[in-house]
């Protein structure tokens, strides 16, 4: 009786969260993961190129078509950036076995407020591609000063291995920041950006200041204080986010739990958010904390 009882409040659990990600919207339902990302990882095999470096996979042929076949016919040149940093990181999020990290609220809060130090810690990720969700409204931010905030779903990552002229070790740290992901939206919004890390490359982003003359991390939202929400407006805050979030699932595993994929869907109300149908990881703090609390935060 205690096992089926046990079963039964995880498949609760299960079912109540996390959403649909970004990957899903922008490749799963097209269909692209089955009939464009296999020929493009036998293009790269055939070639020798390790799709994880960026500036490799921009050369791949059948890359360059889905680009174009994702993009607008009338996509200007950073449009187009876009829609090639979203394959980019898509593919490899694919190739690496489709690894996402969920975190709950109360770890999101504590990465902000406790600015937890990375001194002797290198950039640990599970695997070289993974996406981070964030807990839902809980972050804000915006692809332009002239665009109103939208809410922040996660970050795609992607490392590669490289070697400088002298022969030292580095890796290449692609984002891709994904905003704005709600019902009844055809796409979402992104920003890509990317540093270098690794044994002698300091992370002066780890340290230094987020924004001048304001707090890391502070609302920009009116009344969001109030509820405690958190903005995003460099690209320095987006890392300090992104790496505390993977130093916690590399120091902390067992407060990393993973979940299998879903058969079907949870119940989902009126203008919610579809659920997501990946397995994922779900990341407590200390041990607390279940799924029955990723509901919106604002």
């Amino acid at each position: 009786m205690a096992e089926s009882e046990a079963g039964a409040a995880k498949e609760i659990r299960r079912e109540a969260g996390p959403y649909i990600t970004p990957y899903e919207v922008a490749f799963g339902e097209a269909g692209l993961e089955a009939r464009v990302f296999p020929r493009i990882q036998a293009e790269a095999d055939e070639h020798g190129e390790d799709p994880a470096a960026r500036e490799r996979f921009a050369f791949l042929t059948l890359a360059q078509e889905a680009v174009r076949d994702m993009a607008p016919p009338d996509a200007g040149p950073e449009e187009l950036e876009e829609h090639r940093a979203l394959l980019f990181h898509g593919f490899n999020f694919w190739r690496f076995g489709r690894r996402s990290y969920v975190l709950h609220p109360a770890v999101a809060r504590y990465l902000v407020e406790a600015a937890p130090a990375l001194d002797g810690w290198q950039l640990a990720m599970p695997v070289p591609s993974v996406y981070v969700q964030l807990p839902p409204n809980l972050f804000w931010a915006s692809i332009s000063t002239d665009i109103p905030p939208e809410p922040v779903d996660g970050f795609f990552a992607t490392v590669a291995d490289g070697r400088d002229p002298i022969g030292g070790a580095y890796q290449d740290l692609n984002v891709l920041m994904v905003l704005g992901m709600r019902r009844g939206r055809a796409g979402f919004s992104v920003i890509p950006f990317d540093t270098e890390v690794g044994p002698g490359i300091p992370a002066t982003w780890a340290d230094a200041p987020g924004r001048e003359g304001a707090k890391d991390f502070e609302n920009i939202l009116p009344g969001g204080e109030i509820a405690g929400l958190y903005s995003i407006l460099t690209t320095t805050e987006a890392l300090k986010l992104l790496a505390r979030a993977m130093w916690y699932v590399d120091t902390n595993p067992a407060d990393v739990e993973a979940f299998p994929a879903a058969e079907r869907r949870g119940e989902e109300r009126a203008g919610q958010v579809p659920l997501t149908r990946l397995p994922f990881h779900h990341v407590r703090l200390a041990g607390g904390g279940t799924l029955e609390h990723q509901g919106p935060t604002g």
